[in-house]
């Protein structure tokens, strides 16, 4: 019976030092290590041929609803009051 090993190389990647240490983080309470984690990726991008998540992009508007649909919104009683109040953000 033969064991076949794969051939291993490094890579380099320059991040931000507080990513990684919050990457690291995460990844350990998976039991996983950053190295993995990375394996895993590189290998799902390449049997999938794509990205295995979709990228988004935090918009303005998408803050908006992130915080409609946790209950952070401001109410007014009239909209005589909604008017006075952006009055007051466009004067600011």
């Amino acid at each position: 019976m033969s064991i076949k090993t794969s051939k291993k190389t490094n890579l380099n990647v320059k991040i931000d030092t507080d990513l990684k240490n919050e990457a690291d983080l995460v990844f350990k309470d998976m039991d996983l290590t950053l190295s993995s984690a990375i394996t895993m990726f590189l290998k799902r991008s390449v049997d999938d041929c794509e990205l295995p998540f979709h990228p988004r992009v935090t918009s303005e508007l998408d803050q908006a609803l992130d915080e409609i649909k946790s209950g952070n919104i401001e109410s007014f009683d009239s909209v005589k009051d909604w008017e006075e109040d952006l009055r007051e953000y466009v004067q600011d």
